[in-house]
């Protein structure tokens, strides 16, 4: 009997959840398209199976962000079959089955379900250029005559002891980049391969997680036949250089990594399981990365080379406040800007001028455009089937199109038609005090609107300004059809959630202009660029949500770190692969160093500088980062102020901001940088001084505690290539050396460790 009842009163309890109507104000724009499509699936198959209540199955499901009352969190997940799998407050990340969304959203205590597709792609001299190779000291020989990088100062900042987390896609896990040239086991110490058909028995939403993966003998992602991206980021954050010249930058740290999905992952996925990829389960990458630091009692930095345009309509308000809670001391995440610069997807209307837009440039038959504005805005679509004049226009003035609210209208071009859907909503992601208006702009044509007549956005009303924004997929142009639509412009096109307030956004800056390959042909690379200034695609701001953004510029383009031989193996006739610099056997096999571009490899060009930073200070927060970053970057580029919607604060400086985060910036006579011809080191109780050509004028040396205290002082008169001093007053700990001398090239600092 106890059976039964329990039995009707889940029957009773579904039928009322499937009868629930469908709140689709709280959702973002991608949960009601997966909503919409799961009614239509219901009612098609309903009309053509009309029995099917015998028939059982694991629901397909929904990763998606939802904010709810938490005191009724717990009951309405059993209710509704959810998962949860994280949650900050009343910020959760839940597993909800597909027939279930549309019910969800309507109980009272749920006030917002997010979910957004998942993003897409976006080293020897590296480490001089940022000045990483003076906090660094080597730990296993190199071979002098494949590099021109000069001896790295003595000083234990190397990662040891923090974990460098890297979330994206192709991991070759037997690169020797990742081996432990000591003990020759691998340094990846954690895993989560999230498109691993290996789930039995998994905890995870997808796929599953490993643990020293070298053990189970897992050589590659599950992408790593079709990708080679995380290898080449990950070396250039972690790698350990294995003997060459492309040595990482954290190269002593702990790896952790995560797989995820990307556009490009869709063969790798059964079609039941797309809508578990979401940024949700990207936010719970980033969160398996902090989790394992943290089972490990050490600080961690992650990184992400990845991102997608971002959204002003409220779509990605629970990620960005989902990674707000995961920062925090000894948390700190980085990722890419994007490289967008190469296109046009930004329009301007100021205030004041009555109209401005500019035509659509896409090569699909779907697209969608993005308008924000502060006050009352008329929108129009332009037609040109007849030349220069309009042949049609659609008008929706503001008041047409209320918010929340959706209108839908046809164009008919020259036989062919388009429709048009416009809907608004209030933004989340706004710095003003009143949230500022959105709209989302939809074309659906029959054809490739690249085959249709011209049609240009147009955004109207002097008393309010306006702003259009495209994407690389979804281009905007100027043309002669009509000039009066030439606002069409770059920048304004950083990428979510670089664009979030509490990750650290990374922009690319051009040093190597070209390289030579491993079959002896050079490849030139320097059309658009000047050496030292903002790469040409580097992604620009300020950001959607008005935030100054990128933060921060480091070296992006041909950067060399490893590449997964496994890609190699199999796509031998790759273009890629002829920038492979070098290839080499290791076990049998045939590993590459391959030269890469992107903010993809800026990124974890910063996530490592950041690694030697929290060795440094373990309880480092965002804050401070950024604080550093404001007082000791670069400026490139003498003309702009800075900071600036380009490169931030300027290029990172991983010495410089050392001594800010340490303290020993303040001290007063300390320079804040190295010497060019003098290298400084200590060990076995003396300070070394060695320099390829002895100076022809005196050294005046100066010992400084981190806390500014003077603890030796002296002038060595005649100093040689090798001078010692001994170190009997200095207890162990860490010190500010001070070289100054007549010659410019032997004066500067070092940060050296006595022990």
């Amino acid at each position: 009997m106890k059976v039964r009842l329990s039995l009707l009163c889940a029957a009773l309890l579904f039928v009322s959840i499937a009868h629930r109507a469908t709140d689709y104000r709280k959702m973002s724009g991608h949960v009601k398209g997966i909503v919409v499509k799961q009614e239509q699936k219901v009612n098609a198959t309903r009309s053509l199976i009309p029995h099917t209540s015998h028939i059982t199955h694991q629901p397909s499901r929904l990763t998606a962000f939802v904010r709810i009352d938490g005191a009724d969190a717990d009951e309405v997940w059993s209710d509704y079959g959810c998962k949860p799998y994280a949650h900050f407050g009343d910020n959760y990340i839940v597993g909800i089955p597909l027939d279930a969304v549309g019910a969800l959203s309507d109980h009272p205590a749920v006030r917002r379900i997010e979910a957004s597709p998942s993003g897409f792609l976006t080293m020897d001299t590296t480490a001089i250029i940022i000045g990483a190779n003076k906090v660094q000291h080597p730990r296993v020989p190199v071979d002098r005559s494949r590099s021109s990088i000069p001896h790295p100062a003595l000083i234990n900042y190397t990662g040891k002891g923090v974990v460098v987390g890297v979330m994206d896609v192709g991991f070759d896990l037997t690169h020797p980049n990742f081996i432990d040239p000591v003990t020759g086991n691998s340094r990846i110490a954690a895993f989560w391969d999230q498109l691993t058909k290996d789930t039995v028995g998994s905890t995870m939403p997808v796929g599953r997680d490993y643990r020293q993966p070298s053990a189970l003998n897992i050589q590659h992602s599950a992408d790593g036949l079709l990708q080679t991206h995380g290898t080449h980021t990950l070396g250039i954050a972690a790698g350990g250089g294995y003997h060459s010249p492309y040595k990482g930058i954290a190269f002593d740290s702990d790896i952790c990594i995560v797989s995820n999905a990307i556009n490009e992952s869709i063969a790798l996925i059964d079609s039941a399981d797309y809508d578990k990829y979401t940024t949700a389960v990207d936010a719970l990458g980033f969160k398996y990365i902090f989790d394992y630091a943290d089972q490990q009692g050490k600080p961690a930095v992650a990184s992400l080379s990845e991102g997608y345009p971002p959204y002003i309509d409220e779509e990605d308000s629970l990620y960005a406040a989902f990674l707000d809670s995961l920062s925090g001391p000894g948390h700190i995440i980085v990722a890419a800007a994007g490289n967008e610069s190469t296109s046009t997807t930004y329009a301007e209307k100021p205030r004041g001028v009555e109209a401005a837009g500019a035509f659509l440039s896409v090569s699909r038959d779907v697209a969608f455009y993005r308008v924000k504005t502060n006050g009352s805005l008329d929108i129009s679509v332009y037609a040109y089937a007849k030349g220069q004049e309009p042949s049609d226009t659609l008008h929706y003035p503001a008041a047409a199109i209320p918010v929340d609210s959706v209108r839908t209208d046809t164009l008919f071009l020259r036989g062919d038609t388009c429709t048009i859907m416009i809907e608004s909503y209030p933004t989340a992601l706004t710095s003003s005090a009143e949230p500022d208006t959105c709209y989302i702009i939809y074309f659906l044509a029959n054809k490739n609107l690249t085959e249709l007549p011209p049609l240009a956005i147009v955004m109207e009303g002097a008393e309010a300004r306006g702003e259009l924004y495209g994407s690389s997929s979804y281009g905007l142009a100027n043309r002669s059809t009509d000039s009066r639509w030439n606002a069409a412009t770059s920048g304004h096109n950083v990428h979510a959630p670089a664009c979030f307030p509490s990750v650290i956004c990374v922009g690319s800056t051009a040093h190597r202009l070209g390289f030579t390959n491993y079959k002896g042909q050079y490849k030139d690379y320097s059309y658009g660029r000047t050496r030292g200034q903002l790469s040409p695609y580097s992604s620009t701001g300020p950001a959607m949500n008005g935030q100054m953004k990128p933060q921060i510029t480091a070296p992006g383009d041909n950067i060399i770190s490893s590449y997964s031989s496994f890609y190699i193996e199999a796509n031998p006739d790759a273009n890629d692969i002829n920038s492979d610099v070098e290839h080499f056997d290791y076990q049998g096999r045939t590993y590459a160093w391959n030269a890469n571009t992107g903010t993809s490899m800026a990124t974890p060009v910063v996530a490592g500088v950041i690694a030697l930073w929290l060795e440094a200070k373990p309880d480092l927060t965002p804050q401070e980062v950024i604080d550093a970053l404001s007082h000791t970057s670069r400026h490139p580029d003498s003309s702009l102020d800075y900071p600036n919607s380009k490169y931030g604060y300027g290029e990172i400086d991983a010495y410089n901001g050392l001594l800010h985060i340490l303290g020993a910036a303040r001290i007063e006579g300390v320079s804040h940088y190295q010497p060019q011809l003098l290298r400084i080191s200590a060990s076995d109780g003396l300070l070394q001084l060695t320099c390829d050509t002895p100076p022809t004028a005196p050294l005046h040396v100066s010992i400084y505690s981190i806390g500014g205290t003077l603890v030796h002082d002296a002038t060595i008169h005649t100093p040689l290539a090798s001078c010692q001093i001994p170190l009997t007053s200095c207890r162990p700990g860490l010190y500010v050396v001070q070289v100054s001398c007549s010659i410019a090239q032997y004066t500067g600092s070092q940060v050296v460790s006595i022990r």
